[in-house]
């Protein structure tokens, strides 16, 4: 039960542009060497990057760095329109091998995309209109598309701008390392795909720590120092951001969207999900209908 690998190749071109277009994304979490810039063009969802799980949407802009575990994943609730993506791979030190001194202050941000950035606001509008250009350039012209996104990220980078926010805490592997390392990343990795496939059910601590064959003590120590937080608080990020997306998506009543989510009360569920969004279910769903009555 590892987290999937994916071997990228594209040996007649130093990047791979991709627009991926499908009924929904699916697929497992899976890391790569590359980085990655992806832009959700159409689709909602949730996504996984490293221990953040959040709901997406469009306009959805995330940059990655090697060997950052990650899903986009949609959930079929009622009908919807095909979703759209805009994939752009490199690798990782790419700046770096062009041998250009110009390009060193990319170093900056790629080191801080090891753990998964948003972009946001302002800046998200001027990225993604720089990637609508990449489909219809040709190849000369899709390199400097990528110099000036990367640039522009930097720059933001550069003065702590909040357009640009972190999403994971967890280090990502960051790929030569001693046994030990390597076996904490394999028991991370049987972890995070068990509660992704698991995450409806009853998800207890001392089935995980039985399934990376440590003590309940132990399991409870490891979790909180590779991740940053406890593992029921990781388990009900993901179910409030399930039910966040459940919210959006469909008109089921709150308590089948807390039963369906995992939670085993209506008021756990009300008090784990204001304590994330800042504000109960229904007023959440109401908020993003623009206001308009909830089931």
């Amino acid at each position: 039960m590892k987290i999937e690998r994916e071997v990228i190749r594209h040996p007649d071109a130093s990047m791979r542009c991709m627009q991926l277009r499908q009924p929904a994304f699916r697929g497992d979490l899976h890391r790569h060497r590359h980085a990655e810039l992806t832009w959700i063009e159409h689709g909602r969802g949730l996504r996984w990057v490293g221990d953040s799980v959040e709901p997406f949407a469009d306009g959805d802009l995330v940059l990655l760095g090697s060997e950052v575990a990650h899903l986009w994943w949609t959930q079929d609730i009622g009908p919807a329109p095909p979703c759209v993506a805009t994939v752009l791979q490199f690798p990782v030190d790419w700046a770096a091998a062009t041998g250009l001194p110009e390009l060193r202050a990319l170093e900056g941000l790629m080191q801080r995309a090891s753990r998964g950035l948003s972009i946001e606001g302002a800046a998200r509008r001027e990225v993604q209109a720089l990637l609508a250009r990449l489909e219809a350039a040709d190849p000369p012209r899709r390199v400097a598309l990528l110099i000036e996104t990367l640039a522009l990220m930097s720059e933001l980078q550069g003065r702590q701008s909040p357009e640009l926010r972190s999403l994971s805490v967890l280090a990502p592997d960051g790929g030569p390392q001693d046994e030990t390392a390597a076996l904490r990343r394999q028991r991370l990795d049987r972890l995070l795909r068990w509660v992704h496939a698991h995450l409806a059910e009853e998800l207890r601590a001392g089935d995980a720590a039985q399934m990376v064959g440590v003590s309940p003590a132990a399991f409870s120590r490891f979790f909180r120092r590779e991740m940053g937080k406890s593992f029921i608080d990781f388990v009900n990020d993901a179910r409030c951001s399930l039910a966040a997306l459940r919210l959006l998506q469909g008109r089921e009543p709150i308590a089948e969207i807390a039963h369906a989510c995992g939670f085993a009360t209506l008021s756990n569920f009300g008090e784990q999900f204001r304590r994330r969004h800042g504000v109960a279910p229904r007023a959440y769903r109401r908020q993003a209908r623009g206001g308009t009555p909830s089931a």
